[in-house]
């Protein structure tokens, strides 16, 4: 059994639209195939993932059914300060990107532009000693 000596990198995605999460999912592990991908479909399974799998990254939607990504953001950051949260919104509007920065989240990526900019979000965020490169099967 191997074990190697870094942790893996696990990364969280939340997102309600579920082809939305699929091809999110489908293009992080393709991208950083040496991490762990983890789904929820609301805030509420959100905030419990976290605090049973502490996620080193969050991609997070923003409109969510019940509580919403940015209160979500905000509690993960009080709770999980190291967690780096990547807003994913098909949603451009100043007052989400200031509401994401204010409640902790390290980047704003919107929906349009998942394919060119959501990876480069996510690895301008990675914790010391994660990396894309080198990652194998």
């Amino acid at each position: 059994m191997e074990q190697p000596n870094r942790p893996i990198l696990t990364i969280l995605i939340v997102e309600d639209h579920l082809p939305t999460l699929m091809a999110v999912q489908a293009l992080v592990s393709a991208a950083i195939p040496a991490c762990r991908t983890l789904a929820a479909e609301t805030a509420e399974q959100a905030l419990e993932l976290c605090a049973n799998d502490a996620p080193h990254v969050v991609v997070m939607d923003i409109v969510l059914p019940g509580m919403d990504g940015i209160e979500a953001t905000r509690r993960i950051k009080e709770r999980l300060p190291e967690t780096r949260v990547v807003m994913h919104s098909s949603h451009d509007m100043q007052i989400y990107r200031e509401g994401s920065a204010a409640a902790g989240a390290g980047a704003f990526v919107t929906k349009n532009r998942t394919f060119t900019d959501l990876i480069p979000a996510i690895t301008s965020l990675l914790p010391p000693g994660f990396t894309v490169s080198g990652g194998g099967k």
